[in-house]
């Protein structure tokens, strides 16, 4: 009798899960806060940085068996176009870890502004200035040229609960500097359900730890 009550229940709970996992989500990633320089580091008359350019060059697969490749529903990645793998930033699954449905950002944001967004908090939390324009920035200026590897999240069925996650990896390009920097930052957690609400805050705590890396390797 127990069995069969368990059985049922967990067969309801993945039901319910599936049904939600089912649909397109947009959501509205909040803007990042600038953060007050944190005890030694530079003055206002710090380093200047330049973003020059911020690209996506995340790899999009169809039906890839680990969850944290980037994939899409609704006809998968190639009939997706461009503006929605921009915004792509998570794939529902069921309660057996079928994938669905997409988490996109809400129009009008892209991983990609998400990014440069994100830098320039980091870099002004750290006590420098950031500039947009190449053409506007004084001699000596650090100019970067950023490449998104990833940023997605995804989410991994248990028994009881889901484990959330979050994953930010870029490569900078510095001007002057031989190579790239490697900024890379994950978070995980764990939930009961995935709702919106959980996907919004498991990409917002791995962008945070993202900042304080970027603000680590790019501006010691």
């Amino acid at each position: 009798m127990h069995r069969r009550l368990f059985t049922a229940i967990a067969l309801s709970g993945a039901a319910w899960l599936a049904g939600c996992a089912t649909t397109r989500s947009e959501l509205p990633l909040p803007p990042p806060q600038v953060a007050p320089p944190a005890a030694g580091a530079p003055a206002s008359g710090g380093q200047t940085f330049v973003i020059r350019s911020v690209r996506d060059e995340r790899v999009f697969e169809e039906k890839p068996d680990d969850p944290s490749t980037p994939s899409l529903g609704f006809g998968g990645a190639a009939k997706a176009g461009e503006e929605v793998r921009l915004r792509a930033i998570g794939r529902k699954r069921g309660g057996f870890g079928m994938a669905f449905g997409d988490v996109l950002l809400q129009p009008g944001q892209t991983v990609e502004s998400v990014v440069r967004d994100n830098l320039a908090a980091a870099l002004r939390g750290a006590g420098h200035q950031v500039l947009t324009d190449p053409a506007a920035a004084p001699a000596g200026a650090q100019l970067l040229d950023v490449h998104i590897k990833a940023l997605w999240s995804w989410m991994n069925p248990g028994f009881w609960t889901i484990t959330a996650n979050g994953r930010v990896i870029t490569e900078v390009d510095v001007a002057g500097r031989p190579g790239s920097v490697r900024v890379a930052a994950e978070h995980h957690d764990s939930r009961l359900a995935m709702t919106e609400t959980a996907w919004l805050e498991t990409i917002t705590k791995a962008l945070e730890a993202w900042r304080a890396e970027a603000a680590k390797q790019l501006a010691p």
